[in-house]
């Protein structure tokens, strides 16, 4: 891989909530695999425009997307095991991630986090509400070896890892990309999809 930057768009999950595919679910007029696709290839194409590459991390092809699809390295490993594929197939790129259900997190945002990873951070991710929102991140090559570590231990869990190795983008610099509340919002169940539609509509 090159040393420009990977998007990494994370697809793993069954949907149960949901109660159908999340990348098909619709939100005002596009899929989530279409809106949060559009995300990181502007992120890409604005940070790395001639040294950059998107791809689907884990979970099954999703129609229409025609990215690269670099399948989890170990089952059951969760959103970790997506990160830990795209920091694998990337290295020594760094790589920016955004899941499927976080349809209204702004290109912005995630640029803003890899300017962090470029200027050293081993990973940056957003802090709200006294959590780690590791789902919209930067991540460089540096994480690759912790992250393995915790997933061999049966830690699949990335608070900890985030505990001990991320640069925060706290709430100042997270408003200037817009409310927490809205660019943050996960879409796990069709409540929060009639949320999310009514976030867009009042904007």
């Amino acid at each position: 891989m090159s040393a420009g930057v990977v998007g990494a768009l994370l697809a793993g999950g069954g949907s149960r909530r949901m109660g159908s595919p999340k990348a098909a679910v619709v939100l005002a007029g596009l899929t989530l695999a279409e809106r949060t696709a559009a995300t990181l290839r502007q992120v890409v194409d604005e940070c790395a425009p001639d040294d950059g590459e998107c791809i689907q991390a884990g979970g099954e092809a999703i129609a229409g997307l025609e990215w690269p699809l670099w399948p989890d390295l170990r089952a059951n490993g969760g959103p970790a095991a997506g990160i830990e594929a795209a920091l694998t197939g990337a290295a020594p790129a760094p790589i920016v991630v955004l899941a499927l259900d976080l349809p209204l997190v702004p290109a912005g945002l995630l640029i803003d986090a890899l300017d962090r990873v470029r200027a050293g951070a081993a990973i940056a991710a957003p802090r709200w509400a006294d959590r780690w929102h590791p789902l919209c991140a930067a991540y460089s090559t540096a994480t690759l070896e912790p992250l393995r570590r915790r997933l061999d231990a049966g830690q699949g869990g990335l608070q900890g890892l985030l505990d001990e190795l991320a640069v925060a983008i706290e709430e100042d610099a997270l408003r200037a990309h817009g409310d927490p509340v809205r660019t943050l919002l996960n879409v796990n169940t069709p409540a929060d999809l009639e949320t999310a539609a009514a976030l867009l509509a009042g904007s």
